[in-house]
Parts: C-alpha cells; sequence; structure tokens
C-alpha cells in the first residue's frame, strides 16, 4: 500500500508540474470563440449569439449586409460601396495574440475575395489575410493616414499609410471547403493555407487591438461554415 501511494503521489506531482509548464510556456491555446452560424432562418449577424464568446460582446458589422440561414453566414451586398469596399463583421477575441481561424465553401460561380481580419481598430486600421477569388492568397495590414494633426483622414496612398502588402502566395483554390487560419503572437504574423503554413511576416506597428473578424468582397454566394479563435 505504501509502495502504491508513493507512486500514485509521483505522477499526480509530475502531471501537476507537466500542466504548470504548459501553462507557463504558453503551449496549450484556450478557445476564445466558435460560431458555426447556427440559425435555421434567416438572422442578420448582430441578431446571433456564438456558440462560445468569452468577451460576450456579440457580432458588429463594419460593412455590409451579414446573413446567417440554416448554418450557414454569407455577406449578401452585390455592389460596392465605393471603391474595393472591405466588407468585415467583427467580434472582440478579448486578447490580440489569437489563431483566427475560417472554413469556408467556395461557390464555383463566386467572384468573392473572403478570408479573415485581427487586431482590428477601425476601417483603416488592421492585418487581414484573404483569398483574392483568382488564385493568391494574400497577407496585409492597413495604418491609418494622418495629417499634421494626427487626425486620421482615412485616405489611401503610397506615400502615407493605406493598404500594406505584407506577402502574397499562390493558392489555387477554386469550389468546395477550404481553410485559412490567420495567427498573431507579439510582433509576428503567420498565414495556414488548410494546414501548411504559406506566409510569415512583422508587425512594425505594434497594432494591438483585441477584435477580429471575417471578411468578404464580391457576389455573396460563398459560404461561411465556422469561425473559431483561439488563445496563442
Amino acid at each position: 500500500m505504501k509502495r502504491r501511494n508513493v507512486r500514485v503521489l509521483i505522477a499526480v506531482l509530475m502531471a501537476t508540474g507537466l500542466f504548470s509548464f504548459a501553462a507557463a510556456t504558453g503551449s496549450a491555446s484556450s478557445r476564445l470563440i466558435v460560431d458555426n452560424f447556427k440559425e435555421k432562418e434567416a438572422t442578420e449577424i448582430t441578431d446571433h449569439d456564438p456558440k462560445t464568446d468569452v468577451v460576450g460582446g456579440g457580432w458588429s458589422v463594419v460593412l455590409g449586409t451579414w446573413e446567417l440561414k440554416k448554418g450557414k453566414a454569407r455577406e449578401l451586398s452585390t455592389a460596392p460601396v465605393v471603391v474595393s469596399s472591405d466588407y468585415q463583421a467583427v467580434i472582440d477575441a478579448g486578447t490580440s495574440d489569437t489563431s483566427v481561424i475560417l472554413k469556408l465553401n467556395i461557390n464555383k460561380k463566386s467572384d468573392q475575395f473572403w478570408g479573415v481580419v485581427t487586431r482590428y481598430s477601425g476601417t483603416h486600421d488592421w492585418i487581414m489575410a484573404f483569398h483574392d477569388g483568382v488564385g493568391d492568397l494574400v497577407l496585409g495590414k492597413k495604418r491609418p493616414n494622418e495629417d499634421e494633426s494626427g487626425a486620421d483622414v482615412g485616405i489611401e496612398s503610397e506615400t502615407a499609410g493605406g493598404f500594406q502588402e505584407l506577402g502574397r502566395v499562390p493558392v489555387k483554390w477554386k469550389k468546395g471547403r477550404h481553410k485559412i487560419t490567420l495567427t498573431t503572437t507579439g510582433d509576428k504574423i503567420v498565414v495556414y493555407a488548410g494546414k501548411k503554413l504559406v506566409l510569415t511576416a512583422f508587425d512594425d506597428d505594434d497594432m494591438s487591438s483585441t477584435v477580429v473578424g471575417i471578411f468578404s468582397r464580391g457576389t455573396g454566394k460563398n459560404k461561411f461554415e465556422k469561425f473559431t479563435v483561439n488563445q496563442n
């Protein structure tokens, strides 16, 4: 009995030690947001509660018409409000170091751009990974322009702010189910196409917003099937 008790005690101590090490090193991720878009009837995304939402604030729409129906989410705008309109729906994850994962079913007749956004602070301040609907997976960020007073003037140009491409790789996705994962840890940014690491970059602007989300631009035929956010 004494030997058995000693073995049990050693096993408990080892398990506790391993758990503490994993927690201390951050190797174990925790689920922050899970959304399978489970609504039978047509529902605006802002009226929908995700399955898991740690912060509890729910979805907000930046631009576009985001509708859920029969377990799918779609952005239904067919014409851009302005040139290169970024139709985004966003949600607070509570931390800026996240893995944002989107599963989507591409319609063969769709020309949509689609992807995920992280560290979103406003319409001119975010990091995004998206498929351009033609054959490339693109990583980029947008930063606000500032006038002499330091106010955001919201005008894109090559010399002052605007969209900055951080990487691009050929990913010829056509119809069917596909997945994008955008991970930010400190100043490091990585992108996965499915399970394959395809892009790595670094953020030199110290962007720290905790807001993440989904992105679409095009004909609105693609179906968003699952959105997950893990803490790194």
